[in-house]
């Protein structure tokens, strides 16, 4: 009788700890997650005489910005962090302003935390340097280029 019962409450015992997630718990990570997804835009002159209408695509001044082009993150050390690219450029008219800019947006996801300061870097030119805590808090790097 004693075995019966035995044999009846094993099983029972091995649902309710699997039922919790107590079996196959070793599996799975017991890190936290430590990235975060890095946003911002890139501004630049914009090109050409026609028209200029806030919200419409534009194309950059500057040769070397464009979509698709590659945005780097790394600490000030200059080890590699994470990359992502540009979208496409936004006619941006500011008030008062004599010309046009166009905003190229981006996101680096899965950017690490541990340090202070976060070089942003596009299409090979200097970087810039921003605060980590506001970054990761989603404020965005937001980089202005001339020339």
């Amino acid at each position: 009788m004693l075995r019966r019962a035995a044999l009846l409450v094993l099983p029972l015992t091995v649902a309710a700890l699997a039922g919790c997630g107590f079996i196959g718990a070793s599996s799975v990570s017991h890190t936290k997650p430590n990235g975060f997804v890095l946003r911002g835009s890139v501004t630049v002159p914009a090109a050409g005489n026609g028209p200029e209408v806030a919200g419409t695509p534009c194309v950059s001044a500057l040769s070397d910005v464009a979509a698709g082009v590659m945005v780097k993150v790394s600490d000030v050390d200059g080890h590699e962090l994470g990359r992502g690219q540009l979208d496409g450029g936004v006619l941006v008219t500011p008030p008062g302003h004599a010309g046009a800019s166009c905003d190229f947006p981006f996101q680096i996801t899965a950017v690490p935390g541990g340090v202070k300061q976060y070089a942003v870097s596009v299409a090979g030119r200097p970087a810039a340097v921003f605060d980590a805590d506001k970054l990761r808090e989603k404020q965005q790097a937001v980089i202005a280029l001339t020339s």
